[in-house]
């Protein structure tokens, strides 16, 4: 039997970053969600735009560059890495169809006999 999940996969400057499982509690829609409250969350701090922007780009750019030499990214680098992707997104900075894509995955599941 195959079973078929979805992930969202991220890429910047056209090179493959990661890739998030979706599913039911983690869905596209939670994780555009998580740039949304990025920004807000900044803004109640009076961080402005621009510096928003200036961090996001920096964060990014140090992710991609790790990524393009083959250096090890901490899982909670590979989350905030997506938080400023969506947050680019959400302030169109980025365009979602160049970072974005949702891939089907195809997992395989043995079947066991139960005599």
């Amino acid at each position: 039997m195959k079973v078929y999940k979805n992930n969202l996969v991220l890429f910047y400057k056209d090179i493959l970053i990661g890739a998030y499982e979706l599913t039911d509690l983690k869905t596209y829609e939670r994780y555009k969600e998580q740039g949304n409250l990025l920004i807000l969350k900044s803004l109640k701090e009076n961080i402005d735009i621009n510096s928003q922007l200036y961090t996001y780009f920096l964060f990014c750019n140090r992710i991609f560059k790790r990524k393009k030499e083959g250096l090890g990214i901490w899982t909670s680098d590979y989350e905030m890495f997506l938080n400023c992707i969506f947050a680019l997104i959400k302030l169109k900075i980025l365009e979602e169809d160049d970072s974005v894509l949702i891939v089907g995955k195809k997992k395989s599941i043995k079947k066991y006999n139960v005599s």
